[in-house]
Order: C-alpha cells, then structure tokens, then sequence
C-alpha cells in the first residue's frame, strides 16, 4: 500500500507545471495567469485571521463571473482543484510551521539571472482586496506592512519604483518577505516562524 501511495504523490515540479497549464489556458486578463502570481495569492489568504470558503476565492482565480473557465470535462475541472487544493494546503502548512517560502519567477536577461517578485506581490495584493487585509484597525501598522508588496504588486507602485535608484528598489525587494512575515504574525501571533522560514522557491 506505502508503495502505491508513493506513486500517487504528485513532485513540485508537475505540481506547477499543470497548473500554469490550466492558468494559461483558461485565464484572461482579470485571471491569475502564473504560479508564482497563485502562490501569493494563497499567502494573503493565510495571512488574515478572516476564512473564505473555497468556491469564493477558487473563482476569484479567474476574476469576475464572466471570466469563470468553460471546462472540456468533467475529469479537467476535478484535476484542476485538486492541484489548486493541494497548493493551498502546502501554502497553509508553510505558515502554519513558519516555513514561509515564496515562490518566485527567475528570468535569462544578457547572460545573467534575475529574480522577479512582481507576480507574486500581485498574487499577494490581490488575495488581499478579496479578504478585506488592511481595512480597519491599525492603518499606520497595516500601511507599512503592505507598502512593499504594493510598490511590487500594483501598477501605481511600478511607476513610483521606475523613479528609484538601484538602491531603493533593492531595499523594497528585501523588504517584501520580512513585511509579510509581520503580517502573519500580527493576525496568527501562535504561529512563530522557524529558522527555514523565507527560503524562496524559484521557478525558471
């Protein structure tokens, strides 16, 4: 039984790779279109201490109504929120155990590799807007938290990023995990991040 077990256990590397399958297939211009842009979006969901049930935020993948995917079968909808599910699942116990480890994209650009953290701020800002993170309470707290993944996330904190020097955005990229990391703790303070924690994972 261990053994067929065994093989039912999907790698990391399949994981992702069917579901950009399925983002990119279905998706449109209001859906989350990459894994990285998924894993941020699920990160936010963990952060608040407020639940969604599934089928809220398993559309707001998509975006609006209109954008919900026609799917070929039946079996192709199932192994999609199966792959979501168990995505969400290690994103949850990645919190949960302080092992927080965000999942980037690296690019080729002249010969040189560049890590991009701008879909999976987007991932994390829009998971934020659904779950209502940063309304009420401390706004100065909440303000300085999400500054980082804002600026990365958002086309209005592009545009202030484009004016920075090297320097800056540099400073606000290593400052996106340490912020989340707050953002965790303030709404889950029993959940204590481990020496593992902010190990990122890079998608090529």
């Amino acid at each position: 039984m261990s053994e067929e077990r065994d093989d039912e256990i999907i790698s990391e590397e399949v994981l992702y790779e069917k579901i950009d399958h399925y983002l990119l297939k279905f998706g449109t211009d209001r859906s989350l279109l990459c894994v990285s842009e998924l894993d941020g979006f699920l990160t936010a969901l963990g952060c608040s201490a407020k639940e969604l049930e599934p089928d809220l935020w398993l559309n707001a993948i998509w975006g609006a109504d209109e954008d919900q995917p026609v799917w070929e079968s039946a079996e192709e909808e199932d192994e999609f929120l199966s792959l979501v599910l168990i995505m969400y699942m290690e994103a949850m116990n990645s919190l949960l155990f302080g092992e927080f480890s965000p999942v980037y994209l690296e690019q080729e650009y002249e010969g040189e590799s560049k890590i991009l953290v701008e879909e999976w701020c987007a991932g994390f800002v829009r998971g934020a807007k659904l779950l209502g993170v940063g309304i009420g309470g401390d706004r100065d707290f909440f303000d300085e938290a999400l500054a980082p993944v804002r600026l990365f996330g958002t086309d209005a904190g592009i545009a202030k990023l484009n004016k920075m020097m090297e320097q800056e955005v540099s400073f606000w990229r290593e400052m996106i995990e340490p912020s989340v990391q707050r953002l965790i703790q303030h709404y889950h303070p029993e959940m204590q991040l481990g020496e593992n924690a902010s190990d990122t994972r890079i998608l090529h």
